[in-house]
């Protein structure tokens, strides 16, 4: 009896504990922990990320480890590949990589599939009040960052430069903050990215310098939108930043969206997007950008989704396209 109780005490100890690594237990045939493809350090998809690693270790019990990588093409490669299991991406990037297009050279990428959108990414630049550069058409000679090789910006900076007769002196390439220094001690002009709202570059470097936040005119944007379909026309609205107090900032914007690949289980997967939803106040303590995280806009997806994310979807009532029904 009384080695009895010594257990029974032993097991109550622990019953706290096993609570807390997660609501729901690793199944057979899931993995113990994964790996989630980001960015550079300090991007958007960084921050939610680990917003996002969190959620699946305190709602599923599954340890992640956040990793940096060059962005949305990168993340696509190594999802394709199964060098990491989660990686966001935006719609342009990952529709390239499917079709072969654009960065793919011919090879496609078709081993990813999508399980949930994230939030609409927002094409921002910025340059130094000093400098009297106000519209993406005063960088004609100047030097500009674009983020590192393989993300976003840097893949559709240059094409939105190139549409709007834009000639830049210099394309640079770099992590965001790297390029804010730059920036910073006169090395660069303006420094550009394709993120969330808010960019917490923009935020910071608000509270010590002046700045212009440089519209896309709408005339640009739809030039660009011409040749790359997956994109959309947009606003940074008014008073959303200091710089833009009394006016609203012209853009373009795209979808971003989290991969896996497609052999990740199903029921895995199911259980990844149903706790997602339910557990979104985690993404968005991470990054104020999930509070767009919305079930309906997974019908946007421009590939399709992965059987476990379908079933979630149809459970709730969506009615997923054709195109987007795994094959």
């Amino acid at each position: 009896m009384k080695r009895f109780l010594i257990v029974l005490a032993v097991v109550m100890m622990c019953v706290p504990f096993l609570l807390a690594t997660g609501e729901a237990q690793v199944k057979p045939g899931w993995p113990k922990s994964v790996t989630i493809g980001a960015a550079p350090v300090g991007g958007t998809y960084y921050i939610w990320m680990g917003g996002f690693a969190k959620l699946l270790h305190d709602k599923m019990g599954i340890p992640g480890n956040v990793e940096v990588t060059g962005g949305p093409v990168h993340n696509t490669q190594l999802v394709d590949a199964k060098k990491i299991d989660f990686g966001p991406v935006t719609a342009g990037p990952v529709w390239e990589g499917w079709t072969g297009e654009g960065w793919a050279k011919g090879k496609k990428h078709q081993n990813p599939r999508v399980i949930f959108p994230m939030y609409a990414t927002y094409f921002q630049m910025y340059a130094l009040k000093k400098t009297g550069i106000k519209s993406i058409h005063d960088l004609n000679g100047k030097s500009v960052g674009v983020g590192p090789v393989g993300g976003t910006p840097a893949t559709y900076w240059p094409k939105i430069l190139e549409a709007a007769g834009v000639k830049p002196a210099r394309i640079v390439n770099a992590g965001s903050a790297d390029l804010n220094s730059q920036l910073k001690d006169g090395m660069l002009d303006a420094n550009g990215q394709s993120v969330g709202l808010p960019w917490v570059i923009i935020s910071e470097i608000e509270v010590t310098h002046e700045i212009n936040i440089l519209p896309i005119p709408k005339a640009d944007a739809e030039k660009f939108i011409a040749k790359y379909p997956l994109f959309a026309t947009g606003v940074i609205p008014k008073g959303f930043y200091k710089s833009n107090k009394d006016f609203d900032v012209e853009t373009i914007t795209v979808w971003n969206y989290m991969t896996v690949h497609k052999d990740a289980p199903d029921d895995f997967v199911y259980e990844v997007v149903k706790k997602s939803f339910e557990n979104v106040g985690i993404l968005i303590a991470a990054h104020a950008s999930a509070k767009e995280m919305k079930p309906e806009a997974i019908v946007t997806s421009p590939i399709p989704l992965h059987p476990g994310a379908v079933k979630y979807y149809r459970e709730k009532g969506i009615k997923i396209p054709d195109k987007l029904i795994p094959r």
